[in-house]
């Protein structure tokens, strides 16, 4: 409960901010999808009696063999990131397998990126290792309330944050990423805009532009945890460090951070600072990434190191079934498809160019139509 100018207890919800919490939680299959994600533990404890380096061995033959293209995200276990062809974040991978010559794609990442890395290569064949590994955020708006959301807002162009199922895209104007988002929003001809589905990438672009935002209420279950005290707990400990936050984070943290960056930003900057002592409000799997990478650096986390649990439940021994067995592979409508890659070309026209948007979709074979 929050407690009003009054004094007064009041909701941390409004009635019609639980009611689209009700239609997404009790939505069809909602429940299916995440029940898996509580066997991680046991996978976990089950992996670390393997052969790490056999298994690796054998992921990179079958790889070989099949002529397949490996892909990580920053936040996968070290195992996974030692064998794949290129590490990065979701938009950073969907376009290297458009680039790459490979038409089969290994997705070691969550559900809305296999599904990005489908509608910008729709020819491909996407597997994802582990199908529920989903994004608690991107789960947190479905089309349904989306639609609702529009009908209060007549009119009102919507951003899209990257990290959201097709189906949302395709429902959206534009897209961005954490990245290019104050870009994106400051260049939509509109007085307000709504801001999907994070709030706190939304109240972040809030403080560049004169433009309202209207942000929906989702937030990301990992930099929605570092806390204020965090950092003032590591300032004093570590007064020479560099605070760098990611905008996925609260207002409060945000206020207290001396940088902030996506995580591909985060990645730029410690290998380009000249600061030998950098602190990171991320998860520890980009952590780890960005001390492997610059080892005459100290790097380290802000507070106790977090976790996303729906990326690490992709393990070693997910990637190689998902290699001899072709599963699972990741089906996206042909009519998502093109009405999802517009918001992301409109995304790629402004921030990229638009010869760019025609290389990448050249190379990938997909049908496109610059503004």
């Amino acid at each position: 409960m929050n407690e009003d100018k009054n004094g007064k207890s009041s909701a941390l919800l409004t009635e019609e901010q639980r009611e689209y919490a009700r239609q997404i939680f009790k939505s069809k299959d909602y429940a299916e999808k995440w029940k898996g994600i509580s066997t991680l533990f046991l996978k976990t404890k089950a992996e670390s009696s393997i052969d790490t380096k056999e298994v690796q061995r054998e992921i990179l033959r079958i790889k070989k063999e099949k002529g397949a293209l490996i892909l990580s995200h920053n936040y996968m276990i070290l195992e996974i990131q030692e064998i794949a062809d290129f590490v990065g974040d979701s938009l950073e991978l969907a376009i290297k397998a458009a680039e790459s010559p490979y038409e089969f794609v290994v997705f070691c990442g969550v559900h809305f990126m296999a599904e990005g890395v489908k509608v910008v290569s729709p020819e491909k064949t996407v597997l994802l290792p582990r199908l529920e590994a989903g994004c608690f955020m991107a789960d947190m708006i479905n089309l349904e309330v989306l639609k609702k959301f529009k009908e209060k807002h007549p009119g009102k162009p919507v951003v899209c944050y990257i990290n959201t199922d097709a189906v949302v895209k395709a429902e959206s104007d534009i897209c961005c990423t954490s990245a290019n988002a104050v870009q994106i929003v400051k260049s939509i001809d509109s007085d307000e805009v709504l801001f999907i589905p994070d709030r706190n990438l939304g109240l972040y672009v809030q403080r560049f532009t004169k433009q309202k935002i209207i942000p929906w209420d989702g937030w990301c279950n990992v930099h929605h945890r570092f806390r204020p005290q965090d950092i003032v707990k590591l300032k004093s400990q570590h007064p020479d460090a560099v605070v760098v936050a990611h905008p996925e984070c609260s207002p409060e943290v945000i206020d207290l951070a001396d940088e902030v960056f996506s995580t591909g930003g985060m990645v730029r900057f410690a290998r380009e600072t000249k600061h030998k002592k950098i602190a990171f409000a991320t998860e520890e799997g980009l952590i780890d990434r960005i001390r492997r990478e610059n080892p005459d650096k100290i790097i380290l986390s802000v507070g106790s190191p977090k976790t996303c649990v729906n990326m690490k439940s992709i393990r070693l021994l997910d990637v190689l079934s998902a290699l001899k067995e072709e599963k699972y592979k990741i089906e996206v409508p042909e009519d998502i498809i093109e009405r999802a890659r517009v918001p992301l070309i409109k995304m790629l026209e402004i921030s990229k160019g638009k010869d760019f948007v025609r290389k990448i979709f050249s190379t990938s074979g997909a049908k496109i139509s610059l503004s």
